[in-house]
């Protein structure tokens, strides 16, 4: 466990043992949630938003219609 403090910002640092344990970056994408009084943050597959954004604007270019199953 580690014990860390929120700025007058309310922004958090996660240590940096974390950061490289689950090669989180500058550029990592991450997600909060809540569980009863827990706080939770999971990384984000970056391949996942790149396949959402290429299917968005697949969508909007018209190349992907609308399924009707």
């Amino acid at each position: 466990m580690e014990i860390i403090k929120i700025n007058s910002k309310g922004q958090i640092v996660i240590p940096q043992k974390i950061r490289n344990e689950f090669e989180i970056t500058k550029d990592s994408i991450l997600a909060l949630d809540k569980m009863k009084n827990h706080i939770i943050i999971k990384k984000v597959d970056s391949d996942l938003i790149n396949q959402i954004e290429r299917s968005l604007k697949d969508i909007k270019a018209g190349r992907i219609k609308e399924w009707k199953g």
